[in-house]
């Protein structure tokens, strides 16, 4: 018991020295052992590293996931004692948008404090209760995105994450040490870290796709008619629930499935070709679209905080618009659903983005 206090007073003491700089080559090396000896520090350095590194201005949503991942896990211990809730002052604080700068700075430092001394409560408790040795069992961790905004985050393995808006994922405890596994809701970019081993599996609704190291894109939000994977580089296997096709994609292309569900089926498949149905064609295989202008991928243009679309029904991109922009859109006139559009917006507001699609089709609209 002596030893394993010792180990984790050093750890603390050498993750000081390495965020502060000031750590030698030989001192990072004993961390890293020591790490390995003691996997239940590794979440706690992860977190203490990310909110170190990053700025609030420009991650608000993910150091407050970070924040609220931390709380959360404090809170299934039950060792609380209700001192962190949904409403404190950090969390309500930080979604004021009328804070200036300075406040923000100040508000980021308070965080990395009471992360920090969360964790460092955490880590006494399972002294005091004898369970140093044997990791607590905590839910899964999600991350989530609200509409009007996008996060980024480093899973366990160094695999790259990046969320759109009105989206979630959340992925077990466990996650890297047996297998990873994620579950996907909404938009996500993916880089993921190569490890034969230990292949990377994402759940939807629709489909399970598996990867050994590639970048590709997601995209399955339950209200949306399809949802697509999409290959940037590398590898990607698609499977489809409750059907025994499988897909594998080569870089540069796109499976689309609807999400309605066949009512007769009509046998028409190959491998990696188009399963056709009565009700329509609900798989397609087929390539990425770029944008002439850049030569960028559409498809993950949102990464780079573009909103494109393409021969786009009003219905479909009101839609988009809705997360992007953080507004509900409600069409007076049934009719404009089914006009179609294309386009690019980066920096426009709401009302820029509107008046554009006025120039190719006449309507009005009131902002409430």
């Amino acid at each position: 018991m002596y030893y394993m206090e010792q180990s984790t007073e050093r750890i603390w003491n050498l993750i000081a020295r390495k965020l502060s700089g000031d750590a030698m080559p030989e001192e990072l090396a004993e961390l890293e052992l020591l790490l390995l000896q003691n996997p239940q520090e590794n979440y706690s350095m992860e977190i203490l590293h990310d909110l170190w590194n990053s700025r609030p201005e420009l991650n608000r949503q993910y150091s407050e996931n970070k924040y609220k991942e931390l709380v959360l896990r404090i809170q299934h211990t039950g060792s609380d004692e209700g001192r962190f809730t949904n409403k404190d002052e950090f969390t309500r604080n930080y979604n004021n948008p009328t804070i200036n700068r300075s406040k923000k700075w100040f508000l980021w430092a308070g965080s990395f404090i009471i992360t920090s001394l969360a964790v460092f409560f955490f880590m006494q408790n399972n002294k005091a209760t004898g369970n140093i040795k044997q990791p607590v069992q905590f839910v899964k961790n999600e991350i989530n995105t609200k509409y009007g905004s996008k996060t980024n985050l480093v899973l366990p393995d160094g695999t790259k994450v990046w969320l759109n808006a009105g989206s979630k994922m959340t992925y077990d405890k466990d996650y890297g040490i047996n297998f990873r596994e994620v579950s996907l809701t909404g938009e996500a970019y993916f880089d993921v870290i190569k490890n034969p081993q230990k292949p990377f599996i994402i759940h939807t609704s629709k489909i399970n796709i598996r990867v050994l190291g590639t970048a590709f894109n997601v995209r399955c939000y339950p209200d949306e008619q399809h949802t697509e994977a999409s290959l940037v580089r590398g590898s990607l296997e698609v499977t489809m629930k409750g059907r025994p096709e499988k897909f594998i994609l080569k870089p540069n292309e796109k499976l689309t499935i609807s999400n309605a569900e066949p009512k007769a089926e009509k046998i028409n498949t190959t491998a990696n070709k188009n399963v056709s149905f009565q009700a329509g064609n609900v798989i397609e295989l087929s390539h990425l679209s770029v944008l002439p202008q850049d030569n960028s991928i559409i498809e993950t243009s949102w990464v780079n905080n573009k909103l494109v679309f393409r021969s786009e029904t009003f219905e479909e991109i009101a839609l988009k618009m809705e997360r992007w922009y953080a507004v509900s859109i409600i069409f007076k006139e049934e009719k404009l659903r089914l006009k179609r559009f294309t386009g690019v917006f980066e920096n426009e507001t709401i009302s820029q983005a509107l008046n554009a699609l006025q120039l190719t089709t006449s309507f009005t609209y009131r902002i409430n």
